[in-house]
């Protein structure tokens, strides 16, 4: 299908190639074979320079213009080489002189070929009276007269010719009398064969109309003035609202770009906040979740943990407290039933000698202090140890509140949908880590021996 209508339209093409090249070509085969050859000389050459060719000075032309011109050929090449161009007038190839080199002999030249006759002619103006030499046909028993384009016509035309010749005689003969410029004109039209009644009734119209233009002058002035100034007004109106108009149009097309970008900057940001909004959501919710539920287990872990531990501690430091107490109380009641018993067994004795008794109740009382003492340091450091508990207790509830601090800024940073609210919550997740951080270690500070 497709290669159909490529060859139709190729054959469309040669077509409409034939037929324009038929258009040009037709012409030239109608033509001799002198013509056909004068065809081809010139046709490519109209618009040109003849000059720079050598046109007048080819075979094909010289060789018919010498016999023609005879002796007027010299005169004639020397005008026609003044043409800048070569002319086409319809069947008419031409040339026309620009100026005169010679005006003693001529002032004005033609050169014109008939390319449907195959006819040259040469047309030379001196004193305004052209001088026309044309080939005449061979097949044509009358003399043919010879065709002229628009720029040669006027000097080939008699009556046109008679007018020219008139003026120029009534303006050779107004300068030499003196005359004005009305009376050279009346002089002009006499001889150009006008009446004087209709001369005289033209000059009576033309000054009825100059007193009609004389009287209204003032009114027309005043009225084209009014005009003026209306039609300045309106100009000035015309160029405020192209002003305005070419004011506007700027302003609106850099609404419409700054529109534009915006919307373009705003997508180009929302992209990668929206991908970063969601990778942050996919790589927070996913771990936190996990997180959450490790640390939830983590969390019960530990505070059973830190509590066994915590029981442990307490019981092993008040079990290393009391028992030194215990044995000391036991020891001190041990002695001092022993004291007793051996006081009431000595008792004669020391009656007896109680300088010796003195001296070992003196013994007794100070070792009875020193036992006071020792009770009390244990008493301290069973305040010691229950102060520890207590702070240990506290870290734990510090351990338990930063847990759950970092889980509410975990979860508020899941739930963020803009770059504040992330900034926000993630400063809220660094600092409840920190505080996280800090309370174990002091709970893994109190958990030491």
């Amino acid at each position: 299908m497709f290669a159909f209508i490529r060859r139709s339209r190729q054959r469309s093409w040669i077509f409409a190639i034939s037929i324009l090249l038929a258009g040009c070509v037709a012409p030239a085969l109608l033509l001799s074979p002198q013509g056909q050859l004068m065809w081809a000389l010139l046709k490519p050459l109209v618009g040109l320079d003849p000059n720079e060719m050598n046109l007048l000075e080819q075979p094909l032309i010289k060789n018919r213009m010498q016999p023609l011109l005879g002796e007027h050929y010299d005169t004639a090449v020397t005008l026609l080489k003044t043409a800048d161009k070569l002319q086409q007038e319809g069947p008419l190839f031409y040339l026309v002189s620009n100026h005169t080199p010679i005006p003693q002999l001529a002032e004005k030249a033609g050169f014109v070929w008939n390319s449907e006759t195959n006819q040259m002619a040469v047309m030379l103006v001196s004193g305004g009276a052209p001088q026309i030499f044309a080939e005449q046909l061979n097949n044509q028993a009358a003399k043919v007269v010879p065709s002229w384009p628009a720029d040669l016509a006027d000097y080939a035309d008699p009556v046109k010719l008679k007018q020219k010749a008139l003026q120029k005689a009534s303006s050779e003969a107004s300068a030499q009398l003196g005359l004005s410029e009305q009376q050279q004109q009346l002089a002009g039209a006499v001889l150009g064969g006008a009446k004087a009644e209709d001369l005289a009734k033209a000059k009576l119209e033309q000054e009825k109309q100059q007193l009609i233009n004389t009287t209204t002058a003032p009114v027309t002035s005043q009225v084209n003035a009014v005009k003026q100034q209306v039609k300045a007004a309106t100009d000035v109106q015309t160029a405020v609202k192209t002003q305005l108009k070419d004011a506007i149009q700027p302003a609106e097309a850099v609404k419409s770009q700054v529109k534009e970008q915006a919307k373009t900057e705003l997508e180009t940001f929302t992209q990668p906040v929206t991908a970063i909004k969601t990778q942050v959501q996919t790589a927070v919710k996913d771990p936190l979740t996990s997180a959450a539920q490790q640390s939830e287990a983590l969390k019960v872990q530990a505070q059973t943990k830190l509590q066994q531990e915590a029981d442990t501690q307490v019981k092993k430091h008040t079990q290393a407290l009391t028992e030194p107490v215990t044995q000391l109380n036991t020891q001190l009641h041990t002695a001092v039933e022993h004291k007793a018993n051996t006081a009431s067994l000595g008792l004669n004795a020391v009656k007896a000698a109680p300088t010796a008794v003195m001296a070992e109740d003196n013994d007794l009382a100070a070792e009875m202090a020193a036992e006071q003492a020792s009770l009390m340091q244990n008493k301290a450091q069973q305040t010691a140890v229950a102060d520890k508990a207590a702070q240990l207790k506290a870290a734990n509830a510090a351990v338990s509140k930063a847990q759950a601090e970092v889980e509410a800024a975990a979860a508020l940073l899941s739930k963020a949908t803009s770059p504040a609210e992330v900034a926000t919550a993630k400063a809220k997740l660094d600092a409840a880590s920190k505080t996280l951080a800090q309370a174990k270690a002091l709970q893994q500070q109190l958990t030491q021996p």
